[in-house]
């Protein structure tokens, strides 16, 4: 009898263990800060134009890109809805080939970043360049 009760222990510590590491291990976006996660993202957007991305309220979203003047191209603009987000700072890096982009989530809901650039000539209209949707949640 001794046995069978060690054995439901046992049983009981293994399936505490799994539903333990089954809630920590979503990802480093979400694991508690106390564990080595922060709940900020960062993104690298190479290649594809448009993102998605969940970011936890309170928390920072990194954008990382390439620096489009090696195309011979500029920034032209950065559209995003200020009442759920805060552009923190832009900064180049890795001797001028990359940029980034970061953004404190102000408010839970939903809005697109739309990073525009152009042609570094006299009249020409800027065009999509980055497309990145946020939903931001508790």
């Amino acid at each position: 009898m001794r046995t069978c009760v060690l054995s439901s222990q046992r049983l009981g510590l293994f399936l505490a263990c799994l539903v333990l590491l089954s809630v920590f291990s979503f990802g480093c976006a979400h694991v508690p800060r106390m564990l080595g996660g922060s709940g900020d993202v960062e993104m690298r957007l190479d290649g594809e134009q448009a993102h998605a991305v969940n970011l936890p309220l309170g928390h920072i979203l990194t954008l990382d890109m390439r620096d489009p003047g090696l195309s011979g191209y500029v920034f032209a603009g950065t559209v995003f809805d200020s009442n759920l987000l805060r552009l923190a700072g832009i900064e180049p890096f890795d001797g001028g080939k990359r940029v980034r982009y970061t953004f404190t989530a102000l408010a839970e809901g939903e809005c697109d970043i739309v990073i525009k650039i152009r042609k570094n000539e006299p009249g020409y209209r800027p065009d999509v360049f980055k497309r990145i949707r946020v939903t931001i949640e508790k």
